[in-house]
């Protein structure tokens, strides 16, 4: 252990934690690992919006499934998608099988259904692997930023690895 340069004890990023929740990636993006969080938003993002092309708003339900909303409400945007089911949800409760007019609302079925729910709880999943990855994770510095976060051969050499 080197003592003549002790490494600061790490706080907690609480704010870029909220962003991350908030949005998948950006808590990254606000420390600093702007590449990092490119990623996750565009793979976190893509796994929970497919979820909602398969199986449709029905599958973010806190009513129905409060146990798999608990894993889907691990990103902000299943709150946002809850709420719009619900009140989707209430506007037209009981559809009338034989109205002419389309209704607002129609529920998801069977694998469809499971299928969405299960990609939308996964990325609900990944986002909290991703807000705890950046709660613990000190700010990127400056020269972080320029070689990518990666030790190099000059820093081993000199016995800079910090």
């Amino acid at each position: 252990m080197d003592h003549r340069n002790p490494q600061p004890a790490t706080a907690w990023n609480m704010t870029a934690a909220v962003a991350a929740w908030l949005l998948p990636g950006m808590g990254h993006y606000l420390i600093g690992e702007r590449r990092r969080g490119s990623i996750l938003a565009a793979t976190v993002g893509t796994i929970w919006l497919a979820g909602l092309l398969i199986g449709g708003i029905s599958v973010v339900d806190w009513r129905d499934h409060p146990a798999w909303f608990l894993g889907q409400m691990l990103m902000a945007p299943s709150v946002a998608a809850n709420f719009a089911h619900q009140y989707l949800r209430d506007q037209n409760p009981n559809p009338i099988p034989n109205q002419r007019i389309a209704p607002r609302y129609e529920p998801s079925f069977g694998q469809v259904y499971e299928q969405g729910m299960l990609y939308t709880l996964l990325a609900g999943l990944m986002n909290l692997l991703a807000i705890m990855d950046v709660a613990y994770r000190q700010q990127a510095r400056p020269s972080d930023r320029r070689g990518g976060g990666r030790t190099t051969a000059a820093q081993i050499s000199s016995g800079d690895t910090s």
